[in-house]
């Protein structure tokens, strides 16, 4: 997959299908024949008749011209997806090109027969409105979920766009340590949403020299690593011992993190993106779901959770449990979120679930906005 322009348009997608398509639509075949070929040789070797040894090989033959017919099909083959449209191009003699504007899709379906379930593929059909049937497929698509999805949510997006109103939510993203919040995040922003990272804004503010000036008044110079940067685990073991310690640094970074991300949603929106993440460790602690129309919250088993923790920052148990006790209750946050997105299966699962709650936090926004 990869994204280019195309004349004025943007190209989200143009791919071929996956090569082990050609197999998926000839492996009955290949079944059949190879059935064959050991049968004649069978046959050959008991009866000693040279005109089965000379036959097995029609079987092969078969195999192998419906091979070369697969792989020109599959050349021939394109999915195109743009901003506006939805291309699916085939043909070995004749050239066939079918496209449906968007505006007109009215459903999208994934099918996975055998072949391309066992392959890891599946084939997307679209259908618009008053045809009774399929209009477009798309055959062979590696990780068909993921597809869907952007598919799905760029027909969304079109559909509020024709709608008249300007639609960009912006939504906030809570859930336990190590839930994989920021992997909800890229699929979002794969989705064509604008992220907005607390973690990354407040990393740039502390390397502001006014803002080190400040901590280091407070807290003294052993804040500061050997490479001139903020010492930032010194910084967080500070404010996770003292409740007054935290609510001074808050006070100086939170309003300069608002600033940013409001500058971030002004653009966003300037922008016609479909949405605005905001990926904030304390979103309600911070007050910070009021900026929000919507809250997702990513659900994560504990043991899954425990298990990132472990590998990624080298934490046990106690040391998880200490970090949560810190935070608002997993069921209250859970409780206090619009959405719920798990996040404990495949990543291209991930990614169908997050495009259907974009869709639906779009789509609730926009019936504000009618009825408001």
């Amino acid at each position: 997959m990869q994204k280019s322009e195309r004349g004025t348009e943007r190209v989200l997608i143009d791919d071929r299908p996956h090569i082990a398509f050609v197999f998926t639509q000839m492996w009955q075949l290949l079944v059949v024949m190879l059935l064959a070929w050991g049968m004649l040789r069978w046959v050959a070797g008991n009866s000693g008749h040279a005109v089965y040894l000379q036959m097995s090989w029609v079987p092969l033959l078969i195999v192998g011209v419906r091979f070369l017919l697969g792989l020109l099909d599959w050349i021939a083959r394109r999915h195109v997806l743009t901003e506006t449209m939805i291309e699916s191009r085939s043909g070995i003699i004749r050239r066939i090109s079918v496209e449906v504007p968007l505006r007109r899709v009215q459903h999208t379906m994934l099918v996975q027969p055998l072949g391309e379930r066992v392959m890891g593929l599946g084939s997307i059909g679209v259908t618009t409105a008053g045809t009774g049937g399929i209009d477009l497929v798309w055959r062979g698509v590696e990780n068909p979920s993921e597809v869907l999805g952007t598919i799905r949510a760029q027909v969304q997006r079109m559909s509020l766009h024709g709608s008249g109103v300007q639609v960009t939510p912006v939504i906030g993203i809570v859930g336990g340590i190590g839930a994989g919040k920021s992997s909800v995040a890229k699929v979002f922003e794969s989705l064509g949403c604008v992220v907005s990272d607390s973690d990354a804004s407040v990393r740039e503010i502390l390397r502001d020299r006014s803002v080190q000036h400040q901590l280091v008044e407070w807290w003294g110079r052993e804040i500061i690593s050997a490479d001139g940067s903020v010492d930032r685990s010194r910084i967080a073991q500070l404010v996770f011992e003292s409740d007054a310690e935290r609510r001074k640094l808050e006070g100086l970074i939170h309003p300069m993190v608002h600033d940013r991300r409001r500058a971030l949603v002004e653009r966003a929106r300037e922008s016609g993106a479909p949405g605005v993440i905001i990926d904030a460790p304390l979103l309600f602690e911070a007050g910070v779901d009021n900026e929000c129309d919507a809250v997702v919250y990513v659900d994560t088993p504990r043991e899954i959770r425990l298990s990132r923790v472990k590998s990624t920052r080298g934490w046990d148990e106690s040391e998880l449990d200490r970090r949560e006790n810190a935070q608002l209750g997993l069921e209250e946050k859970r409780k206090r979120s619009d959405y719920v997105v798990s996040n404990s299966g495949l990543p291209d699962e991930l990614h169908g679930r997050v495009a259907r709650v974009l869709a639906s936090i779009q789509k609730d926004l926009r019936d504000r906005q009618s009825n408001g």
